[in-house]
């Protein structure tokens, strides 16, 4: 009778992911929670307290970022959009040079001499209307080895970015800030395959010194586990640690944290993915 009761489920399953299917909607399983919990795990792991500043104003368009600004020349920041609060603050305070791409826009919301902006899109191939992160490094400074700051934020096209980017590209940069979108899909087995890759890429290079979850999105939650849909988090190359490393205790959120939506209720990071046992 079980056995009997399991193919009529997993016909009805069949017929349901059929008739999805027709209407353009692809169904899968979940990933296991085993899985999931694994990624988080390393997540953790790989989080280390560091001293942090913000630099980008209070509300969307500010992050927290390492001590560490006296060593940076360059900020590559794909995605301007309508802010440019980070890149002033970083060429007013630090005299950094900010390169800026952004193809939605004819220019920055802001003007400054240490601006330099290209209407491209950041992505996996270079032509007309896109550039590779290392193409874009290659045309702008060379094999000039100062120190660069990445900050990302491009809507979901971060993940095309760094499929393609190798982990030497990346550890040019001494600080990476990426915001992550629709990680609510850690869910979809095949979406957290993806996803690990890429992390476990950084992390051949770099630790998480910060992570802050958008207001802008929600906190989705199966089994127990909580993922934030959009997530800012903050790399550190690991050849800083021992200068910016302090030995505290994570706790969030971080004192210098700040509503990314002023009207929406924050959201908390979840104690799972950054508090550890004692």
């Amino acid at each position: 009778m079980m056995i009997l009761k399991k193919l009529n489920l997993n016909k009805i399953i069949e017929k349901i992911k059929f008739e999805a299917f027709k209407k353009h909607y692809w169904v899968e399983k979940t990933s296991s929670k085993y899985n999931l919990e694994n990624f988080i795990n390393r997540f953790k792991e790989k989080y280390i307290s560091t001293e942090l500043i913000r630099i980008g104003g209070e509300g969307d368009g500010g992050y927290l970022v390492p001590n560490i600004l006296k060593n940076i020349s360059y900020c590559y920041s794909p995605g301007v959009d309508f802010t440019a609060s980070f890149e002033k603050e970083l060429s007013e305070k630090y005299n950094i040079k900010s390169f800026m791409i952004d193809a939605s826009v004819n220019k920055p919301p802001l003007s400054d001499s240490n601006f330099q902006f290209l209407p491209k899109y950041l992505g996996s191939f270079t032509d007309n209307k896109f550039i590779t992160l290392s193409d874009w490094i290659y045309e702008t400074i060379g094999s000039n080895e100062l120190g660069k700051i990445l900050q990302m934020d491009i809507e979901g096209g971060e993940y095309d970015v760094l499929i393609f980017e190798d982990s030497k590209t990346l550890a040019s940069f001494s600080i990476i800030v990426i915001e992550f979108h629709s990680m609510g899909n850690l869910f979809q087995k095949d979406f957290l395959k993806m996803v690990s890759a890429i992390f476990e890429k950084i992390y051949k290079n770099f630790s998480i010194c910060h992570v802050h979850p958008n207001n802008g999105g929600w906190i989705s939650e199966l089994d127990g586990i909580k993922v934030p849909h959009v997530m800012e988090i903050t790399f550190i190359r690991n050849d800083y640690l021992e200068e910016c490393s302090n030995n505290e205790n994570i706790v969030l959120p971080n004192k210098l944290d700040r509503k990314n939506r002023k009207n929406v209720e924050e959201l908390i990071m979840p104690e799972i993915w950054w508090k550890k046992k004692k």
